[in-house]
């Protein structure tokens, strides 16, 4: 036992000393992509061996770490060769999945492989036993290890108190970050593995199982109801699709609970077989439902990366619900055939992880030709161009795009092409970009149809720009609809309603609501030349009645007058209407 927890903390130490080097060390002296496949050797080399030490030993660890980490690494830096530097590679996310499920997946296999001999990779006894291990230790040993950093950074704060500061300091150098993280999580790694019967796992899979029939009839009641409804409001953004395909993987993963390692351990008796058996028929039409939700929105949008993952993601959920219907229609056995299912559907998951970091699944090149051919055939106008995305998010080939279509900005028929790119060129963020490529709000030259009062004052420039686009959009709404008196339904009026704040106060009524919403009612301050929204407005007095157009009838009709209310308000035909700092 003392020799197990010595070699975990070792390897987990010399993990930590590695990841210093390579960050404190090397990141400066060596080629960012030499950095990217060192990192990537060291995490799925060090970090699987961590993992299988316990059941494989030193000799088989150091073969399954030669084995499994060197290609991943590889892939890693093939994957970096589309954009123009490591960052923007791991800043775009999708990558990291595909390193997560080749440096994960492949752990189970590659330990039942030299547990059991040549074909033991096909046991899915020892897969799913594996499987599991393999995921309890991790969380497990990531638990320990923040664990022990939150007592000693207690400790180190407590000693701070009486003037002791070592510990303080010596928790902060790197070197002791990475060490002693390393070696808390082999220790973590260590201790999980030898309890051999980890029986709280197994009651939580146990507990699991009872969530059969709730899915299920979640799920039954959705297709049901689904062509009452119909797939217009369905699919009508890309959410549908997500909620979709993260129905399937929570019925895959109960199936798989149920059916566990073989049929002893599999669920008995009849009531929840059944509901795993009727669930198992039920994924297809999740999955399908996903893969023609992602559909529908390429068609009206084209790819981008984000919906050539989500085309992954859907394809993977289509295959585990057309496996398992065949299982379940195949007559008995249908466990063992799920079982089946799962190996070949884990497989796949590994083959589409290190697809996706070639160019045969290049997510970045497909968007890109595919925005470029809708740009081409007019399907996609140049104000609707993902210019932000092709330059900074989608690597390589986006920037290529970028460089054709400035040479075609100054074409004619792209008149909007132009001051976006110059746009592009300017701004410092996404955000920054969109807010300069925006085309002119048309609201900013129409104050003059907003009345205002005391007769005689006149709107300046300055407050009508204060108002952001969407609530000049209802004033002059409602000054379209008219009041039952024949005025525009909009007023502006200008008083002194608050003495701690000097000058004049805005008040904008419109529409035909209640004027205490603040869809029907908004109130702004000056404060020297610029403007800004003020306090909530209150109607005081008994007056349920009143909305938005009677109240400017009477303001017409009475004109503006203040009345004391502790601080001023104005006068509505007797109604005090109060705007409260």
């Amino acid at each position: 036992m003392l020799k197990n927890r010595v070699l975990h903390v070792l390897l987990g130490s010399l993990g930590g000393l590695a990841g210093w080097v390579l960050a404190e060390v090397l990141a400066d002296r060596l080629d960012a992509r030499a950095v990217l496949f060192l990192a990537v050797l060291g995490a799925v080399g060090l970090g699987g061996a961590l993992v299988m030490l316990a059941e494989l030993g030193p000799r088989r660890v150091a073969v399954a770490a030669v084995l499994l980490a060197p290609p991943v690494a590889a892939l890693a830096v093939w994957g970096a060769m589309r954009f123009a530097s490591v960052p923007e590679f791991v800043d775009s996310g999708h990558p990291l999945v595909a390193l997560l499920v080749l440096g994960g997946m492949p752990i189970p296999f590659a330990m039942a492989r030299l547990q059991a001999g040549r074909w033991g990779w096909l046991d899915y006894a020892a897969l799913y036993t594996n499987a599991l291990n393999a995921a309890m230790r991790i969380a497990s040993a990531i638990a320990f290890a923040g664990a022990v950093w939150l007592v000693l950074l207690l400790s180190s704060v407590l000693l701070d108190l009486v003037g002791v500061t070592q510990l303080g300091e010596a928790l902060r150098a790197p070197l002791t970050i990475w060490l002693l993280t390393g070696g808390a999580l082999g220790l973590g790694l260590a201790v999980v593995a030898e309890l051999a019967d980890l029986l709280a796992l197994y009651l939580l899979l146990r507990l699991l199982r009872f969530l059969l029939p709730v899915v299920l009839a979640v799920v039954a009641v959705f297709v049901a109801v689904l062509p009452l409804r119909g797939l217009s409001e369905l699919f009508g953004n890309m959410s549908a699709a997500a909620v979709l395909m993260a129905t399937a993987a929570g019925a895959v993963a109960l199936i798989s609970i149920a059916v566990d390692q073989d049929d002893d351990e599999a669920v008995s008796g009849w009531f929840l077989p059944e509901c795993a058996r009727l669930l198992a028929v039920l994924v297809p039409i999740l999955g399908g439902l996903a893969v023609w939700a992602v559909v529908l929105r390429v068609q009206q949008y084209g790819w981008t990366p984000g919906r050539v993952a989500a085309a992954v993601g859907a394809g993977v959920s289509l295959g585990y619900g057309v496996f398992y219907a065949l299982a379940v229609l195949s007559g008995d056995r249908w466990m063992e055939r799920i079982r089946r299912a799962n190996l070949a559907m884990a497989l796949v998951l590994i083959a589409l992880a290190a697809l996706w970091l070639t160019p045969v699944l290049n997510a970045e090149a497909l968007s890109v030709n595919s925005q470029m051919a809708r740009f081409d055939a007019g399907q996609t106008g140049d104000e609707a161009l993902p210019l932000w995305q092709m330059a900074h998010e989608w690597g390589l080939p986006g920037q290529g795009a970028i460089a054709k279509l400035r040479a075609r900005a100054a074409a004619p028929g792209h008149a909007a092409l132009a001051p976006r790119m110059a746009a592009l060129d300017g701004a410092q963020s996404r955000r920054e970009f969109e807010r300069a490529s925006e085309a002119p709000d048309a609201t900013l030259g129409r104050a003059n149809e907003v009345a205002v009062l005391p007769a005689g004052q006149t709107m300046s420039e300055g407050l009508w720009q204060a108002l952001d686009s969407d609530t000049r959009a209802s004033v002059l709404d409602g000054c379209a609809r008219g009041t039952p008196a024949g005025h525009p339904g909009c007023l502006l009026v200008l008083a002194d309603l608050v003495a701690p704040w000097p000058g004049d106060e805005a008040l904008f009524l419109f529409g035909a609501g209640p004027i205490t919403l603040a869809g029907e009612a908004q109130s702004y301050r000056r404060e020297g030349d610029a403007w800004h929204q003020a306090g909530d407005l209150r109607l005081m007095g008994n007056a349920p009645g009143v909305n938005a157009a009677e109240a400017i009838d009477r303001l017409h009709a009475g004109g503006v007058q203040l009345v004391p209310a502790g601080i001023s308000a104005l006068d509505i035909g007797g109604l005090p209407l109060l705007l409260r700092p």
